[in-house]
């Protein structure tokens, strides 16, 4: 069997027309543009020939690193040592194949996407030690104080105040009936201004709690602020912060496996964390934190109406919010009048009346 093409020199690149034959299991090469000269290349055994892709050139690769391209792709298909390539390139011409896998392998991927994104997150989040969770709170405050935050303007004697109540809360979380995690959160309170992001209060993985001024300022209610401090404990409690960063990964990690390497993409969520400040916590994981925050300020001693009064007295609707205002409490924690209704719920079966 005699082949056309072209030869790529090693050293110069430059290509010469030239014809590959095949003798019994032997590779020989003739040079076209010279004295037409028949060589020894190689066992036919020590080629490698490219897949086929498309109406693309053959490419076959000689052990002394020479290539050899043709057009003559059928000619290719009858050396491929294997037939793999060859029933991919006939199945790829084929449309009465390839329509019904067009629209079957979406489906198949994203099936396959719900089935294994929940696995991912629980062995994550079950590989994940503590001392990652304090690494990545550490750098989220690092950027947000870089770019987002100022320090705060609340009086050190506010600061106190709501330090003590905080740590009043924290003192009673073993009373809350939970499926509680073995993780030794280091829970640390902390205040920031942040005019860009308004009034806020949202919770790192490792057990930071971080409040702005403006939340504090606009509400200065006492059974308010510690009703959202209450909430923020439960989503640290319950781990949601850390899911929320699973959840990003796996879900970037299966499309950039397609795309190309997600090392750096993984990499870089996980020491830096800061994409969560931008998550939405999804309706499951605020009714999970809206009901510890009900027992846990129920088993403090303290008012249970607070989220009522937040929700009740916001000067925006959640659901009006701007994209590029939706920086407040609302919009990372977003309004549900279903909330609203499950904690005045609880308040009538436990018999409290509201203020």
């Amino acid at each position: 069997m005699i082949i056309k093409g072209d030869i790529f020199e090693v050293q110069s690149g430059k290509s010469r027309p030239a014809e590959l034959s095949i003798k019994d299991g032997d590779i020989y090469t003739t040079y076209l543009d010279g004295d037409f000269n028949e060589q020894l290349c190689c066992p036919q055994t020590d080629i490698k020939i490219d897949p086929p892709l498309g109406n693309i050139r053959r490419k076959i690769t000689l052990p002394d690193g020479r290539v050899f391209e043709t057009d003559d792709r059928e000619a290719v298909d009858k050396i491929q040592p294997s037939s793999f390539w060859r029933h991919v390139f006939k199945t790829e011409r084929n449309w009465r194949l390839i329509a019904p896998l067009a629209v079957i392998t979406p489906i198949l991927a994203f099936s396959l996407f719900r089935l294994t994104i929940p696995v991912f997150i629980t062995v994550g989040m079950a590989m994940t030690p503590d001392e990652a969770l304090y690494s990545i709170d550490k750098n989220i405050m690092r950027l947000m104080d870089r770019f987002a935050t100022e320090d705060t303007r609340l009086s050190t004697t506010h600061q106190a105040k709501i330090r003590a109540q905080f740590d009043g809360l924290l003192a009673n979380i073993e009373q809350v009936d939970f499926d509680a995690s073995d993780r030794d959160f280091k829970y640390n309170l902390q205040f920031r201004s942040a005019p860009g992001i308004g009034p806020n209060a949202f919770a790192l993985p490792g057990g930071t709690v971080v409040v702005t001024d403006e939340l504090v300022e606009q509400f200065p209610q006492d059974h308010i602020i510690l009703a959202i401090l209450a909430h923020e404990i439960g989503h640290v409690e319950n781990q949601h912060s850390l899911r929320q960063i699973y959840r990003v990964v796996g879900t970037a990690t299966t499309f950039n496996m397609i795309a190309g390497d997600a090392g750096p993409l993984i990499e870089g969520v996980m020491e830096e964390g800061a994409g969560i400040l931008a998550l939405s916590y999804s309706r499951a994981h605020e009714n999970e934190s809206d009901n510890f925050s009900y027992d846990l300020l129920k088993a403090s001693n303290q008012p249970v109406h607070g989220l009522i009064d937040f929700f009740e007295n916001f000067d925006v609707p959640a659901q009006e919010i701007e994209t590029d205002e939706a920086d407040n409490w609302t919009s990372t924690h977003p309004l549900s009048q279903n909330r609203v209704k499950n904690i005045k719920d609880r308040m009538a079966e436990d018999g409290i009346e509201r203020p």
